[in-house]
């Protein structure tokens, strides 16, 4: 058993820790303060000290499965050759891991803790430096946005920058990709929510979402002739 010392000198780190390896196993409905002081060694009182509340821990814990998107964007940034690639490849790498895993990215993009993701990411790789990826300027830039609709305006002003789109089209672009996106991946955690939870296939949802970017691209872009598309 703990001793007080060793219950006070719990920090979030450790909470983040067990709350993540219960997700892994289990799933966040397997996750509750008491199992947690539990498996801790502490007082359901000590979670207080560190959180404001269990869903801001949760906040937390789901940030961990953000590496491999991470490391999906890593590895496919090199085969972009112009802003058109890696506008649609970030998506494509986005909506890969938010179909691998649809209650995690929900939470952490469309959370009422989605707000706070900018502090929560250089928190978290504070506690987690090992998993930190080194990606190119602008995706670091990207990735600090805590705004959905802010991260792919960022990605969208990068292709006005390019001269490949106006402004107003890159406007009516970005709010466009995002509806697309959003009434896919909601339609998903819908059927979940029902206890539908047969597997899904990914690659098909993600294959859906990159014909519809790659067709809202085409459609405001100034040359659609240089798009390219999937086969």
């Amino acid at each position: 058993m703990r001793t007080e010392k060793h219950i006070k000198d719990l920090c979030r780190k450790e909470y983040v820790e067990k709350a993540h390896e219960i997700l892994e196993k289990e799933g966040a409905e397997a996750i509750s303060i008491r199992r947690l002081a539990k498996e801790l060694g502490c007082s359901s009182t000590s979670l207080y000290r560190h959180f404001s509340n269990l869903e801001e821990l949760l906040f937390f814990a789901q940030l961990g499965y953000l590496q491999d998107y991470l490391e999906d964007l890593r590895g496919h940034e090199g085969a972009w050759n112009n802003v058109w690639e890696s506008h649609i490849g970030v998506w494509e790498c986005f909506s890969r891991q938010a179909f691998t895993t649809p209650e995690a990215f929900d939470c952490i993009f469309f959370g009422t803790q989605s707000k706070h993701l900018p502090e929560a990411l250089r928190e978290y790789y504070e506690m987690f430096p090992e998993e930190l990826q080194i990606l190119s300027g602008y995706l670091q830039y990207m990735l600090q946005e805590g705004d959905f609709v802010k991260r792919d305006f960022y990605m969208s002003l990068r292709c006005l920058e390019a001269g490949v789109i106006t402004l107003d089209n890159a406007i009516r672009m970005n709010h466009m990709s995002v509806y697309c996106f959003k009434g896919i991946f909601k339609g998903v955690l819908e059927q979940r929510e029902k206890g539908e939870k047969k597997k899904i296939d990914v690659e098909q949802l993600v294959t859906e979402v990159v014909d519809c970017i790659t067709d809202i691209v085409c459609m405001y872009a100034k040359d659609p002739l240089n798009i390219k598309r999937s086969k």
